[in-house]
């Protein structure tokens, strides 16, 4: 079954399942549950849905394994790029060779000029930083709105519906 196909079953089972708690109009939350269990096949697709959920954590999570493997061997390739480059450079300097014309590339070994080089950023003047953009502190807005402030250019939403999956 594809997620659409899974989607759209979860849809419909939802809306006969509300069509059964609509016809029957009660408060007990027991009989309810019971009535959508054995009336309609929602529970079976909503196990179906937390099934794709799991499914989507664990390719998630393979994914952020891939990425941090793929990121070691991309600083490992950044490393040896910077070794043989280091290696030729030196093999040019040691046969005084200050030019070399290949097919494939012209390497040219010159003599740059000097370049600061920070040791203690603690000592660098602040003239000498660049001022990041500035970053809304959502946290304090969140703190200052609770206790009863009101900040121009900040409204409050109507709250949102949350679902909590607890694993047993």
């Amino acid at each position: 079954m594809s997620r659409d196909d899974q989607a759209d079953r979860l849809y419909r089972e939802a809306s006969a399942a509300a069509g059964l708690v609509a016809s029957l109009a009660s408060d007990d939350e027991v009989l309810l549950h019971d009535m959508v269990e054995g009336e309609t096949s929602l529970l079976e697709a909503i196990e179906a849905a937390l099934a794709e959920i799991d499914d989507c954590e664990v390719t998630v999570e393979g994914c952020r394994a891939k990425e941090a493997q793929f990121a070691e061997r991309r600083n490992r390739a950044e490393r040896r790029i910077e070794k043989v480059r280091g290696l030729v450079e030196q093999a040019m300097l040691v046969a005084s060779l200050p030019k070399v014309k290949l097919a494939t590339a012209t390497l040219t070994v010159s003599n740059r000029p000097p370049a600061p080089f920070v040791d203690d950023e603690s000592k660098v003047p602040s003239a000498y930083w660049k001022a990041r953009d500035p970053v809304i502190d959502k946290a304090l807005i969140n703190a200052a709105v609770k206790s009863g402030e009101t900040i121009p250019g900040v409204s409050m939403t109507n709250g949102r519906t949350s679902l909590t999956i607890r694993r047993v």
